[in-house]
Parts: C-alpha cells; structure tokens; sequence
C-alpha cells in the first residue's frame, strides 16, 4: 500500500495530493472513516488533474472491502464507486458501471443492523431520501457564495472540491431523480468547479 501513495507522489506533482499521500502511507486502515475520507479525496483529487491509471489504482483499494453498513468508511467508499462508475463508462466498460449500480443499489436498500426494518421499509426510507438530494446542496452553493462574500477563497475552494465529489459521485449512479434531471447543469458546475480550483 505504501508503494503506491509513493509512485503517486513520483507521478504526481501537486501539493494536495502529496499532502493525502504522505498521510496515507503513514497510516492506513480500511476500516477507518478518516482514513477512507482520504483516499476518497486523493482519488478525486487525481481525477481532477487527468490522472487515471493513478485512480484506478487507489479504487483497486475498495474492491476487496466487506460492506459491513458503516457508513463513516461507505459513504467514501460510495463516492468513489461514483467515480468509478463514471471512469468505466468512459471507457466504454458499460456492463461493469451497471454491475456496480446493482451492487450499490442493494447496499443502500439494504435493513439497518439492529433495527427493526423490512426490506420493504428500507428500501422506502432510501427512495424518501434520494428525492431529497437536490444540486443546489449537493453543490454547496450558499456556502460557496458566503466564502466569497469574505474573499475566503480557500475556503470557497474546499467547498467546490467537496461539491465536485458529492455532485460527481451521485451523478453516475441515476439514483438521484433531481441531480440527474439536470445532468447538463451538473456537469457545466464540476467543470467551472474544476477550473477554479486548478487555478
């Protein structure tokens, strides 16, 4: 595992990614939710900067990991199936995108451990709460806005990275009724996001 966060920095020359990097090979654990925050940004993070063989190999990472409903590690883990979606589609790899769908779909629908909750109950719960993500928060918009306001642009940036995450990795799963009615938008938002973090 500390061989690649090394052959990223080698093949990777900008600061953030260093920075997850160096933190990364230092300590590294799949079953901790920081930890996987990470990974998950330095995978965007890749992405962003044209890198993919690079991110491929950061998702190799996820692929031998238990879905065990911890969403403090899953909800990265599920942004990053986003992305891998996305990255499959691209390269023309459709029934492999579907395949994850299907697999991400179940995990989500799936009754809470130590909750009295159906299957039925559960997958209405998860159908309630995708038709509450919409793209103005999934984007973070206001906060963007108000970080402006105080010429806090760094700030301004994190959030656009977070949104880039958040709007990307929802986007290419179709679970999400509101982002992906509005895909053209979305995506003109990752685009302008992109441009201004790289700047």
């Amino acid at each position: 595992m500390k061989n690649l966060f090394e052959e990223i920095i080698e093949n990777c020359n900008h600061k953030k990614v260093e920075s997850l990097c160096k933190s990364l090979s230092k300590k590294f654990s799949v079953k901790a939710g920081k930890d996987m925050e990470k990974l998950c940004h330095l995978t965007y993070w890749l992405y962003i900067l044209g890198k993919n063989e690079l991110v491929k190999k950061c998702i190799n990472i996820t692929h031998e990991i238990t879905f065990d409903q911890n969403f403090n590690v899953w909800t990265f883990i599920h942004l990053i199936n986003g992305l891998e979606i996305r990255i499959l589609r691209q390269d023309g790899k459709n029934n492999l995108a579907d395949e994850i769908i299907d697999k991400m779909d179940n995990q989500l629908k799936m009754p809470i451990k130590n909750i009295p909750e159906t299957v039925e109950k559960a997958e209405i719960r998860e159908n309630k709460l995708r038709e509450r993500i919409v793209v103005e928060n999934e984007s973070n918009e206001k906060e963007i806005e108000n970080s402006l306001k105080n010429n806090d642009i760094k700030t301004a940036n994190e959030y656009r990275f977070i949104g880039i995450m958040r709007l990307m990795g929802k986007l290419e799963t179709g679970f999400y009724r509101n982002i992906n009615k509005e895909r053209e938008k979305v995506e003109i938002i990752i685009e302008e996001y992109k441009k201004e973090i790289l700047k």
